[in-house]
């Protein structure tokens, strides 16, 4: 093998891929968007100094059952799935539309733009087969047409807000990331 980067990737994921983990069904009409630095989520029907039972921490934003939060570092893929696990979580995956829509919305709020971002999508293990990197189920797709492509070989990780959906990219490039959490 020319390079033992998808081994390395393997072994790198091999801990967080058999820890169980089963992310509940998200709902997009139990979301809010923190803006960093801003404190705890808070519900907004309740008054301000009354924190929601489950919120996430600060620097994290709520959507369904998860907490998610954007690194303007730039990381390689596995680096940034490293941070993410230090915080508790691994690169976000993403299960429908409505997050999808909200991942969008917050990476735009947070930044001012729609940065390409790394997401927990990867298929280095096998070509074609798609992962995430939190175990859970690979059940909704919002690639870029054409994508993924595979471009050279070496297109083994998934970035998001590429034209506004998902394209596979260098695993060893680096990227804004962002994490997910539960709750």
């Amino acid at each position: 093998m020319a390079s033992g980067f998808p081994f390395a990737l393997l072994l790198c994921l091999s801990i967080g891929l058999l820890a169980p983990s089963c992310y509940g069904q998200t709902s997009d009409t139990d979301s809010e968007i923190v803006p960093p630095g801003s404190g705890e989520a808070t519900d907004p029907s309740s008054s301000s100094s009354d924190l929601r039972q489950g919120s996430c921490p600060p620097g994290w934003t709520h959507f369904g059952s998860r907490c998610f939060s954007f690194y303007f570092q730039r990381k390689t893929w596995v680096d940034a799935e490293k941070v993410c696990k230090a915080a508790g979580g691994n690169l976000a995956s993403v299960h429908s539309a409505e997050e999808y829509d909200f991942l969008k919305t917050y990476i735009h709020q947070v930044t001012g733009e729609n940065k390409v971002t790394w997401i927990g999508g990867f298929d280095s293990v096998q070509e074609s087969e798609w992962m995430w990197s939190d175990g859970s189920t690979f059940d909704y797709t919002s690639w870029d047409p054409n994508q993924p492509d595979n471009e050279g070989g070496v297109e083994h990780c998934l970035e998001m807000n590429y034209h506004d959906n998902w394209n596979d990219y260098p695993c060893d490039k680096t990227r804004h990331f962002l994490c997910a959490k539960k709750l």
